[in-house]
């Protein structure tokens, strides 16, 4: 299981397309110690919301290419269809507060929302419940996405075989798979009242 959000040189899924944008780290969430999140620091790349929780579930979300500690400043790439790797967690639904259901298996093309519940590891941002474990309504991040190497009979090196739906390693505890996500934030669908 993992401890610090996802780093590495293979976090960019997609070659585009490209739209970022810069934002305090004061502005992002879920990040932090504080709340069973790790402290982000250059060359982890998880997606978070922007923007205060209480416009929750209209947040921008995000996925981090960079980030200065002297300044302060994220760099997120923001493009609608863009897709990187992320850790998603098994876990569906909360009840009184703690996680009460959880996901089997990991499927292509389903919903992930950023959740910043304290049941979710350390460096994971993503699982798939729509609601958090206070009750509210998380953003929307996107949609879970094969990878190139992972479509059935093309892609990288062809004659590939489709692994999904993946497996948790269990059903009744939190479980962390890796997945592509695509980012589509829920918001651009969303008109605030």
């Amino acid at each position: 299981m993992t401890t610090e959000f996802y780093t590495g040189s293979d976090w960019e899924v997609s070659s585009g397309p490209i739209l970022t944008r810069r934002a305090h780290i004061d502005d992002v969430w879920p990040e932090g110690t504080g709340a069973s999140k790790d402290d982000l620091e250059d060359g982890m790349h998880p997606f978070f919301a922007v923007g205060p929780k209480g416009q929750r579930p209209l947040n921008l979300v995000g996925v981090v290419q960079k980030y200065d500690v002297d300044t302060g400043c994220v760099v997120l790439q923001c493009a609608f269809g863009f897709i990187a790797q992320a850790y998603v967690c098994n876990i569906t639904t909360y009840a009184a507060g703690d996680a009460s259901a959880w996901a089997a298996t990991l499927d292509k093309h389903v919903p992930v929302w950023v959740d910043d519940s304290d049941d979710l590891p350390a460096g994971v941002t993503l699982s798939r419940s729509n609601l958090n474990d206070a009750d509210s309504e998380n953003p929307l991040a996107g949609y879970t996405w094969p990878d190139q190497d992972e479509w059935d009979d093309s892609g990288k090196g062809g004659g590939n075989s489709d692994p999904y739906p993946k497996s948790f390693t269990g059903n009744d505890a939190t479980y962390v798979l890796t997945s592509p996500v695509m980012l589509w934030p829920g918001y651009y669908y969303e008109v605030p009242a």
